[in-house]
């Protein structure tokens, strides 16, 4: 009896030696500074005219779409953003939602320069939630100008992120 209990004690010693060693060394991310692709198709949902204090005009503006991150899988969003219209900067706010419902909160600057086609930009991740809750990193980002209809695309490569 004795030597049962001795034996169950060193068991458990060890079992919590390994996994305090196991948590030591493991990282507290599932991927860190990993590189990742995205492509999203979007409609505008809102587009709304209005004017700074300074006097300049702007555009309050929604899209919703779909796409995915290559981290991810497939996503749906909003995209929630102001418009410089004589500036051409874009200030984004977005929430992608993925399959599992985990959100993933992003913050996008976007410049539409004269004489150009496409729009580029940055996407710099600020949280989320679930497995992305400590989501990090950015992209940059590229895409044309959107059609008249209000619809467009953009992808994102050459960006890294850790969650």
């Amino acid at each position: 009896m004795n030597t049962f209990r001795f034996a169950s004690a060193l068991l458990l010693g060890a079992t919590l030696s390994m996994t305090a060693c196991k948590k030591e060394s493991a990282s507290e991310f599932e991927q860190e500074n990993a590189p990742y692709t995205a492509q999203f198709n979007f409609k505008t949902k809102s587009q709304t005219l209005a004017q700074s204090a300074d006097g300049k005009p702007y555009a309050k503006v929604v899209v919703e779409g779909t796409g995915s991150f290559s981290f991810a899988g497939d996503v749906t969003f909003t995209d929630e953003f102001d418009y410089g219209v004589t500036t051409g900067l874009g200030l984004h706010k977005a929430t992608y939602t993925t399959s599992s419902g985990d959100k993933i909160y992003t913050a996008m600057t976007t410049q539409v320069q004269v004489g150009q086609s496409n729009i580029t930009g940055t996407t710099t991740f600020t949280g989320g939630t679930g497995k992305f809750a400590k989501i990090k990193g950015s992209s940059p980002n590229v895409g044309p100008k959107p059609g008249a209809t209000g619809e467009g695309s953009w992808k994102e490569e050459g960006g890294k992120v850790t969650f």
